[in-house]
């Protein structure tokens, strides 16, 4: 196994149920295999577009305009929103 990291191209669809305001963000998914792990661990790290190391949008949204948490997250693949940060709605 290589330490090399693999990544793909994510875009992710974004819905304040705060604001209203929705907005599509394009993420790199880093892949990296940990070589010293008889078991080949697996860890991933997602990239914005700046090339920043950012934590997963999927569990750390906040609206870019308004500021909340309240956010639900739809990917172009599924199209189903998933919850951010709001469990218990």
């Amino acid at each position: 196994m290589t330490s090399e990291p693999g990544s793909v191209s994510e875009i992710f669809a974004f819905a304040c149920r705060n604001c209203g305001h929705t907005w599509e963000a394009a993420f790199q998914v880093m892949f990296f295999t940990d070589p010293t792990d008889a078991a080949g661990l697996h860890t991933q790290e997602y990239v914005d577009e700046d090339g920043v190391a950012i934590r997963s949008p999927l569990s750390d949204a906040v609206c870019t305009r308004c500021g909340s948490r309240r956010v639900r997250v739809a990917s172009p693949d599924t199209g189903r929103p998933r919850p951010a940060h709001d469990p218990a709605d």
